[in-house]
């Protein structure tokens, strides 16, 4: 069943109607997971008002290089809010990633600009999916249905994962069959009393729009530099020096991330594990 929200009250009159849809895979372990931006927060929000059946764990994967304001808002916010619901956020640490920059045979992880292209995202598979996937098991879980926030008017993102099977997991997209948009997801969170949070996503992503280089630099400076040194770092190691952390494909120090750039130059993350 799908439902169209066009205001949070509908969403929880009507709801309550896709909880086994919702579920997946019924006796087996829900997953949320946690990426600390406006969709999972909404779910959180869904969750507490039993519009959402309440998962069997909660967690978020720490890459060790979150953006700040992404663990500022968990402490200050969501943890307090979810304790109100006997509800918790458990963290998955970056100590069970295998990998950090580079892969064992020695390739690049993140999706840097590069003079032709754009190299592919791997970074969210190895410091999310992998270790969210390795927390699990060292609970005892090995399968169930896994949630993950995408919101309905990001299919570009959920198409090719919402709803499908793979090994012992099945993947749902909670908010797709809500069909609950991103601004439906902000009115959701204004609606419990909460301040809208940022963007999450890692402080050196290449994915980030000037206005997201600015929010580092303006409010995280020393993350900023460390932005600025691993850009040259990565370009430094690679062997023809042609990759780039801006979409400018220039230093980053050298970006002019004062302007901001024409709608849909800078895409999300395809890859679907980025939590959001």
């Amino acid at each position: 069943m799908t439902l169209r929200v066009n205001n949070v009250e509908q969403v929880a009159s009507e709801g309550l109607d896709m909880r086994t849809h919702a579920t997946g895979n019924s006796g087996c372990s829900t997953v949320l997971n946690y990426g600390g931006g406006r969709q999972t927060v909404a779910m959180c929000v869904l969750i507490a008002r039993g519009i959402l059946p309440r998962p069997d764990v909660i967690v978020m994967a720490d890459t060790d290089r979150e953006n700040p304001s992404t663990w500022e808002y968990l402490e200050q916010h969501v943890k307090p809010f979810l304790a109100k619901h006997d509800l918790a956020v458990e963290i998955a640490p970056h100590s069970l990633a295998t990998v950090d920059l580079y892969s064992g045979n020695g390739d690049l992880l993140l999706p840097v600009f590069t003079d032709t292209g754009k190299l592919r995202t791997y970074c969210s598979n190895e410091w999310k999916r992998r270790v969210v996937d390795r927390y699990l098991r060292s609970k005892g879980i090995k399968g169930g249905t896994r949630w993950i926030g995408f919101a309905f008017d990001e299919k570009r993102r959920w198409a090719g994962m919402h709803g499908k099977t793979e090994g012992k997991w099945a993947t749902i997209c909670p908010l797709v069959d809500l069909m609950i948009n991103t601004a439906a997801c902000l009115k959701i969170i204004e609606a419990a009393g909460l301040p809208q949070p940022h963007h999450s996503a890692c402080w050196m992503c290449p994915h980030k729009r000037n206005a997201e280089w600015r929010f580092i630099r303006d409010n995280y400076p020393e993350h900023w530099q460390q932005a600025i040194a691993m850009d040259k770092e990565v370009r430094e190691n690679d062997a023809k020096g042609g990759v780039f952390l801006h979409h400018d494909r220039v230093p980053l120090a050298e970006a002019n991330i004062d302007v901001d750039e024409s709608e849909g130059k800078i895409q999300q993350c395809t890859l679907g594990v980025c939590f959001v």
